[in-house]
């Protein structure tokens, strides 16, 4: 439930504030020299999220030997599963700068959310979860719901929730797939990235400037 509805709120007609994971708030490491891959970005990423071992991998359903047997064929990788689990593992960076201070600011006037599709290995590092989950009033992470994203029913998760309507949320999400299941269903969303892109989001959105 909301914490309460503030005068920002009122006038911008946000009440909850959803951000993605990686490469909105945690910097990722380039994907075509991470992964050795050639191509267009949007088109990985879209693949990456209809995979259909990336969904049992992030939903927590196969463990990560097996998620990496059934990646490295899908994508026709030219290196074992082994090595495909050490680039992946290496693939998230660190939080942005300044992400945790504005998290702070804004925790201040709106309930702040974080929805990710991501996995236990991931979250499980310190510079992650431990910077990250004292900032959010809350933590919808596809492993431990079982949900994911551009699916419905995560987002539908999040207005149970909160007990808001779609209009009252304002989702930031590197992802365009995410960000056009998210407008279908009647929430603002903005594909977002790093720190320069949340705050061009939230200026757009009458949600904060600095």
């Amino acid at each position: 439930m909301q914490k309460y509805v503030t005068e920002a709120a009122r006038s911008s007609g946000i009440a909850v504030i959803l951000f993605d994971l990686g490469g909105v708030l945690l910097q990722l490491r380039d994907i075509g020299s991470n992964f050795g891959l050639r191509g267009d970005e949007t088109q990985f990423l879209r693949s990456w999220l209809m995979s259909p071992a990336v969904r049992d991998f992030e939903r927590g359903s196969i463990t990560a030997e097996e998620f990496g047997r059934r990646i490295v064929g899908e994508l026709r990788l030219p290196y074992d599963w082994r090595e495909f689990l050490q680039r992946f593992d290496r693939w998230p960076e660190s939080i942005y700068p300044g992400v945790p201070e504005l998290l702070e600011e804004l925790s201040a006037r709106y309930d702040i959310a974080l929805l990710s599709n991501t996995n236990a290995v991931h979250w499980g590092r310190d510079d992650i979860a431990g910077i990250l989950e004292p900032l959010f009033d809350g933590i919808f992470l596809s492993f431990r719901t079982g949900l994911l994203k551009p699916d419905r029913g995560s987002f539908e998760q999040i207005m149970r929730h909160y007990e808001c309507a779609a209009g009252d949320i304002l989702f930031l999400d590197d992802n365009p797939l995410n960000i056009e299941a998210a407008q279908a269903i009647g929430i603002k969303a903005c594909v977002t990235r790093g720190m320069d892109g949340i705050l061009a989001a939230l200026k757009a959105n009458q949600v904060y400037e600095r």
